[in-house]
């Protein structure tokens, strides 16, 4: 398999750039990633959360190698909230139109973490493989490239 290639694209806060980064991440992965389609979904919800609740410009990064990395960062340092958000991902009321994100992430993902970016900001990063070749169950968590422990 060839060497990772690390592409990024910035986009501004808004709506459009969710579908510009699902489309970005869809031509970055399409060599080594045959069904894009959980990847895509992960990366749609990444960079929702960012447009949504962050409202800053959001830089998608995909590390194609062969296990496909997706980060995307922003430029809000992460809270202990959403620290505890992304480590416990509770479930959301019935009724509620939002809040299954971060939960979808990590059941779909190898590994998901959270590093502090040293420029200010925060870098939420997902990893995948093909499900033929990775475990099962939750992803591993990791924050600043430490496993996290959860609940």
């Amino acid at each position: 398999m060839a060497a990772s290639k690390d592409r990024s694209i910035t986009l501004p806060a808004e709506r459009a750039s969710v579908k510009q980064a699902r489309d970005f991440v869809a031509r970055a992965v399409a060599d080594p990633v045959d069904d894009p389609a959980e990847v895509l979904l992960m990366t749609s919800e990444l960079v929702s959360n960012v447009v949504g609740h962050v409202g800053s410009a959001v830089t998608i990064t995909v590390r194609d190698g062969p296990i496909v990395r997706i980060e995307v960062h922003n430029h809000a340092a992460a809270t202990e909230a959403f620290r505890d958000m992304l480590r416990n991902s509770p479930r959301p009321a019935d009724t509620s139109p939002t809040g299954r994100g971060l939960r979808l992430v990590r059941s779909l993902a190898s590994r998901v973490g959270l590093d502090d970016d040293p420029g200010g900001g925060k870098v939420v990063w997902f990893e995948w493989e093909h499900p033929a070749y990775e475990g099962q169950g939750d992803a591993i968590l990791e924050a600043d490239g430490e496993p996290v422990a959860t609940p």
